[in-house]
């Protein structure tokens, strides 16, 4: 299997697909096709990764920001936002969101609207529309949702299909994480294939922690300006993505949800969304919460085998001036 013709996901629908390494390089084909060039204006939420700003520097287009209320929402209607030529709406943790202010934007500005569904692979809204499909182009980091070396996708709307699209970049890449797939193995094995991940893993955290002095990987301040890998996905992108068991793994993560809900409640943990809608395949469960929760948290992520993150890395720009509702989020991250 070594085409996109070969296996197309569920999603695809009438539009088109084209894989990368990572989804930045997908974002940066995005804004390619949305007309973004040098000095162009690109509004973005000022709660995000801060590596999201490389595809813009790699074209030299200028952020520009809006603000984020506490539930993930837009915090200022779209009138108040300024003027750009391209738009990102964000699927915070692979729930859906309201696209309506981000229409009624680009009705006033003319600004094209891109879908990052980064955290959303396999999720949709509550008409059932696919996440990431919602607009004319989306934006998938499917390495988020599948414990694979690396693979990110751009979807093209019907609109964007009928034009001249970019070739599709060979799948001829080694993984920009390789040892994704050695954990996926490990977990794989049967019986002792948990104990093996566990023990693994745990010594890899140990061994960073002696060198760095934290046990996970520490921020890359020249994540904003520069891409990390080559555009071309891994090798084994399609077949793994083939494989995947959609069902079992939208119920897994569903699951994995409600439980993570249910023990939140018990340890004072508030979700950062209320409840999760039908249709919806979480990234992760989002919660606020003291020391106590947080502890309370850890220690069934640990017993679950799940990670328990921070969440995100803020850009440079906005560290400064950041409310307190975008420091103090806290994910059960449900990849395995």
């Amino acid at each position: 299997m070594s085409t996109v013709e070969a296996w197309l996901p569920a999603f695809v629908g009438a539009g088109q697909i084209r894989y990368y390494s990572l989804a930045r390089h997908a974002l940066a084909e995005a804004l390619r096709l949305a007309g973004v060039r040098l000095g162009s204006r690109v509004l973005l939420p000022e709660y995000l990764c801060r590596d999201l700003l490389a595809p813009l520097h790699l074209l030299g287009a200028v952020p520009c920001w809006y603000p984020v209320a506490s539930d993930m929402t837009p915090a200022t209607a779209p009138a108040a936002w300024p003027v750009a030529e391209v738009v990102l709406a964000v699927n915070y943790f692979g729930f859906p969101q309201d696209l309506a202010p981000f229409q009624a934007y680009a009705e006033r500005t003319g600004a094209v609207v891109i879908e990052d569904n980064a955290h959303g692979y396999l999720s949709r809204d509550q008409a059932g529309q696919w996440l990431g499909c919602r607009t004319g182009l989306g934006v998938f980091s499917l390495r988020k949702t599948l414990r694979i070396p690396d693979g990110g996708a751009l979807w093209f709307g019907a609109a964007y299909a009928a034009r001249e699209l970019p070739a599709q970049v060979a799948f001829d890449g080694i993984g920009v994480n390789p040892a994704q797939l050695t954990k996926a193995r490990l977990r794989g094995l049967p019986v002792v294939g948990e104990w093996a991940y566990r023990l693994s893993t745990g010594l890899a955290r140990m061994l960073r922690k002696w060198r760095t002095g934290s046990n996970i990987p520490a921020a890359d301040p020249a994540s904003e300006q520069t891409l990390p890998a080559a555009a071309n996905p891994w090798a084994g992108l399609l077949p793994a993505l083939a494989e995947c068991a959609v069902m079992a793994e939208i119920e897994r993560r569903r699951m994995a949800y409600a439980r993570c809900a249910a023990v939140g409640a018990q340890v004072g943990a508030v979700p950062v969304f209320a409840a999760l809608p039908p249709h919806c395949v979480p990234y992760a469960y989002a919660f606020r919460g003291d020391a106590a929760a947080l502890a309370g948290m850890r220690r069934h992520a640990v017993s679950n085998g799940f990670d328990l993150v921070s969440w995100p890395d803020l850009p440079t720009e906005i560290v400064g001036r950041a409310p307190a509702h975008y420091r103090n989020v806290f994910l059960v991250n449900f990849l395995w």
